[in-house]
């Protein structure tokens, strides 16, 4: 036998592969792995045979012939499905060195199990179900490679399969120091994969992640020196492997992309390597977006999913379950907070924020677990600092249900919930164009609450702290510094709208500022979180803010008062609903007109539906033309009766008073059977 400088020939391949089939050999179990054996010896005599200079435009082999591509790589599909360490090991050695320098390379996915790669990353994944963490580490080693090659496209199930596999590397990782290179090695996979798709390149720069970053909110408990020192070493060692590599040359690529059986295989010398649609294979969410952003969407999608995933009912503290979940979380941040301009312009990337994002901060929302809510916290900071503009009426949603709720308990907070907040409310008023948006698309908007308000009277409340003589759960020490901490969050909220302030006056400016955003009215993907809170509203009676730059300081102002007298109308209406309607009408919030008004009561929000019910049944005259007016602006055309009463009581409901039911319900009749004439013989049937 020809020794280790030698086996594998004069080809830059047989270079890689011969000495580790050679230790392959010698390690192997004679008696039983002796077919293994025997392929090992069968491919070292070939490619002692190859010469140096050979191309294949259709191997997926760099140096090999396709024929020839997948029978050398068999010796290491028999030694990983062994499972026996001593030639598993070698075997993932050289599948690493064969991704990093870019030997292999071609499109891997589910679709084509046939292929000699998708079989090789395949055994790969499977033998990092092996408890030994030598092995493990070996494993997530090649799975980082394989994802990092710029040669190689991992996409769809595959994809999905490779980072499964980290995931329960990272779930039952055997040391402190398995489990943070899985996770440090799935963050760094979310930034290539993304970097990728905002590129729509293979061949993109890629920063190395910083493993301190991912240990914030959890795996605390191995955050020493040692264990992160080897973890990032570990990264950055992978990362750097493959820099310099050749790639393979334009002819074989261009032929490899002409010809659709083969596996295809990209370079940046590729005219068709940026951009790279794929042809009938996008869905109705991800449309003709390229493969990479496809697989990007499909990913993201399928860590939203698993963050949702919630205990069942009998095993409620299952933490194998919250692990994984936190995992989601944490891998999401990183995708969020890397995200560049396609996160913020495509309509796919942005409605699977709303669609899947969204809703999986709504669900853990009631989750007590603190490394969540900090992780909930930190992915919000990261929405409203990036896609603010986007997510209009998501964010107006999240404020009360994780930063208001915690912010305004003042008796019975929790500590940590509390200090999240605090820190988080801290970071907002950094930014001045941040604060002066909240109090722009909120603070002066008719259709949202009041959050700034609501943000400086609960840190006011925090501020003075516990009202004499109550009970509180708060130790003297962290009353004291709930208080400092709010008090330094409003001084600098106050600082921030002056800078903001003075930066107008600087540059002289008296229109809205262009850097001011007017954000987009709610779509329908934010409806069905709006469905489930109950506190969107349709009412488009404010000033028209589409044109923000036809805005000054006075218009600002006006628009802040038009509400506060709006709420003030709404609110004595609440009490006394025909005193409320007489000041909306005399200081010109509504029409005079009972159609005007029925608008009104119908799109509203902040409207008390039981008073809405008592002022339609009145026998007024205005009350009476308005709930005629109110009955006739619903269309119930090829409505069941049935359907037509549910949709009529939507949006209020009927009085306590049987004469008001029956004024109420006799105009409903009546209007029914006009929409509906052949439904019943009158409208007195009806």
């Amino acid at each position: 036998m020809s020794t280790s400088q030698t086996l594998g020939g004069a080809t830059r391949c047989g270079r890689i592969i011969g000495p580790s089939l050679d230790k392959i050999i010698k390690n192997a179990a004679w008696r039983k792995h002796t077919y293994l054996v025997s392929s090992c010896k069968s491919v070292l005599d070939k490619l002692e045979s190859l010469p140096d200079d050979f191309h294949d435009p259709s191997s997926v082999v760099s140096g090999l012939a396709a024929s020839d591509a997948d029978s050398v790589l068999q010796p290491f599909l028999l030694s990983l499905d062994t499972a026996y360490s001593k030639v598993v090991e070698p075997s993932l050695d050289c599948a690493f060195k064969l991704f990093s320098l870019s030997i292999l390379r071609g499109e891997i996915q589910s679709s084509k199990q046939d292929s000699i790669l998708f079989k090789l990353v395949n055994a790969v994944s499977k033998v990092g179900a092996i408890a030994e963490e030598p092995i493990q580490l070996a494993v997530l080693r090649v799975l980082l490679a394989a994802v990092r090659s710029p040669c190689v496209l991992i996409r769809g199930d595959c994809l999905l399969h490779v980072v499964k596999t980290c995931y329960n590397i990272y779930l039952g990782g055997l040391s402190g120091t398995t489990q943070i290179c899985a996770k440090s090695v799935l963050a760094q996979m979310m930034l290539v994969i993304f970097t990728r798709s905002e590129e729509d390149s293979l061949d993109v720069s890629v920063k190395t992640v910083y493993v301190n970053e991912l240990l914030t909110f959890t795996d605390k408990s191995v955050n020493e020196g040692s264990f992160v020192y080897f973890c990032q070493g570990f990264v950055n060692e992978v990362m750097a492997a493959g820099q310099g590599s050749p790639l393979p040359p334009p002819d074989v690529i261009e032929i490899l992309l002409a010809n659709p059986e083969t596996e295809t295989v990209m370079t940046p010398d590729s005219p068709s390597f940026r951009g790279y649609v794929a042809n009938g294979e996008g869905d109705s969410e991800t449309g003709d977006m390229s493969k990479m952003r496809q697989d990007a969407f499909l990913l993201f999608k399928n860590l939203c999913k698993l963050s949702m995933r919630f205990s069942s009912k009998e095993n409620n503290d299952d933490q194998i379950m919250v692990r994984g979940k936190t995992l989601s979380l944490e891998l999401l941040k990183v995708i969020i907070d890397n995200g560049g301009s396609v996160w913020r312009s495509n309509d796919s990337f942005i409605n699977a924020v709303k669609q899947y994002l969204c809703l999986s901060l709504l669900k853990n929302s009631a989750v007590s677990i603190m490394s969540i809510f900090q992780l909930q916290c930190s992915i919000f900071m990261s929405l409203l600092s990036k896609l603010r503009s986007v997510l209009k009426a998501e964010i107006g949603i999240f404020f009360p249900m994780i930063v208001l709720r915690v912010l305004e308990n003042v008796l019975q907070p929790s500590y940590l919930q509390k200090m999240t907040v605090l820190n988080l409310l801290d970071k907002m008023s950094q930014d001045p164009q941040l604060i002066v948006d909240i109090f722009v698309n909120y603070d002066c908007d008719v259709d949202s609450a009041n959050i700034l308000e609501r943000i400086v009277n609960g840190l006011l409340k925090t501020a003075l702290g516990p009202p004499t003589g109550s009970s509180t759960t708060l130790s003297p020490a962290q009353d004291s510094t709930f208080r400092n901490d709010s008090v330094k969050c409003l001084v600098n909220i106050a600082k921030a709208m002056g800078n903001w302030m003075d930066q107008q006056l600087k540059v002289n400016e008296t229109v809205w500022p262009k850097g001011s955003q007017v954000y987009a009215s709610m779509d329908s993907n934010a409806g069905q979180i709006g469905e489930l809170e109950g506190t969107i509203s349709d009412c488009d009676s404010q000033p028209d803010t589409t044109n923000p730059e036809a805005y000054d300081a006075s218009m600002l102002q006006q628009r802040r008062a038009y509400k506060i007298e709006l709420q003030k109308g709404i609110s004595l209406f609440n009490r006394k609903p025909s005193k409320g309607i007489e000041f909306l009408i005399s200081s010109k919030k509504i029409g005079s007109s009972p159609e005007e008004v029925a608008s009104f009561l119908m799109k509203t929000a902040g409207l008390n539906g039981t008073v809405i019910g008592d002022y339609l049944g009145e026998r007024d005259e205005l009350p009476l033309k308005v709930m005629h007016a109110y009955v006739d602006s619903c269309n119930f055309e090829k409505k069941d009766f049935v359907e037509a009463i549910r949709f009529f009581l939507r949006g209020f409901r009927l009085p306590g008073e049987a004469q008001k039911i029956d004024r109420i319900m006799e105009k409903f009749a009546e209007h029914y059977w006009k929409c509906n004439p052949g439904s019943f013989t009158s409208a007195d049937t009806a």
